[in-house]
């Protein structure tokens, strides 16, 4: 979810509203519990409505403890939400 959610936030710098295709997550190491993680993500590249993103969740000391890939499809909300109002 950490992985998503971070990958997903390259929307709004972006200007764009982009959904999540498809993910894929390596578990490197344990992810502990109530200690502090640092979250970075990069889109990779761009191929029409296709966003290529990845990110890696790290612990204090910089080991990285998960890995993950994601494809985004660039939507227009007007039509993928126009119905939901």
């Amino acid at each position: 979810t950490i992985l998503d959610e971070a990958m997903s936030k390259l929307n709004k710098p972006n200007g764009i509203t982009a959904v999540t295709s498809e993910m894929t997550v390596n578990y490197l190491r344990p992810v502990p519990l109530n200690q502090w993680l640092q979250v970075e993500s990069h889109e990779t590249s761009v191929d029409g409505r296709r966003r290529f993103r990845s990110a890696e969740i790290a612990d204090q000391r910089g080991n990285t403890l998960a890995r993950g890939t994601g494809v985004f499809i660039t939507v227009d909300p007007e039509k993928v939400f126009a119905k939901l109002r």
